[in-house]
């Protein structure tokens, strides 16, 4: 099929952006899955900031069957079929929506628990569930997430497998919530010796440290 037959069976008239960013990834090879193309290389052809936008919408938006993933801490899309897959147009919550979510949760992020305003470089609204895995606009698949975390688990989500229902960044109020703590190298070091002693992850190893000088502190408090 060239690319003007693919191009034609996806419906509706494309912006120049999408066109040039399906060309690019339509010609990264002859067979399909076809190549993986770098978000840098998207950037400078595209000239726009928000190029990633733009591949959702035709992936959610027009039905392509486009992959992301990532490679050396960049992420990479690639076609993966000609097929048109069924739409599942991105919704919006409206400002009176937003400002409920906002509230019931305080203004707090739900990954991190920090407080926010709303706002681009605050918080925002994230669907739960992204729709690219079969997430709905419904209410309750939204959570009010900083752009800091907000972002990082854009990126975890990326080629990612796990069933979004133990994800702890789609729902970090039943799974857990993620800390970031800043270790001095003794106490990282510490904690590797630990974990490789114990062949555990150093996050199981840290969690049982946590456990332990709580139980600790609670056993001095009885007495």
């Amino acid at each position: 099929m060239r690319f003007r037959v693919y191009q034609s069976s996806l419906g509706g008239k494309l912006s120049r952006v999408k066109v040039l960013i399906l060309q690019r990834l339509w010609d990264e090879g002859d067979e399909f899955p076809r190549g993986w193309v770098s978000s840098s290389e998207l950037l400078l052809l595209t000239k726009q900031k928000y190029f990633d936008r733009r591949v959702r919408e035709l992936r959610d938006e027009v039905g392509c069957d486009i992959e992301t993933a990532q490679q050396r801490g960049e992420h990479v899309y690639r076609l993966a079929s000609e097929e048109v897959k069924a739409a599942n147009p991105r919704g919006y919550l409206s400002i009176a929506q937003k400002r409920a979510l906002f509230q019931s949760a305080a203004f707090r992020c739900a990954v991190c628990s920090r407080a926010f305003t709303a706002g681009v470089r605050g918080l925002q609204a994230d669907h739960k569930v992204p729709l690219n895995r079969g997430g709905k606009h419904s209410l309750e698949n939204w959570q009010p997430l900083c752009v800091e975390c907000n972002v990082a688990k854009r990126r975890a989500c990326a080629g990612c497998d796990l069933e979004c229902a133990k994800c702890p960044w789609a729902f970090p109020e039943q799974i857990g919530r993620r800390v970031q703590l800043t270790l001095s190298e003794d106490l990282e070091a510490a904690i590797q010796e630990l974990s490789k002693q114990s062949a555990r992850p150093s996050s199981e190893v840290l969690l049982d440290l946590i456990r332990t000088g709580l139980a600790k502190t609670d056993r001095s408090k009885a007495t």
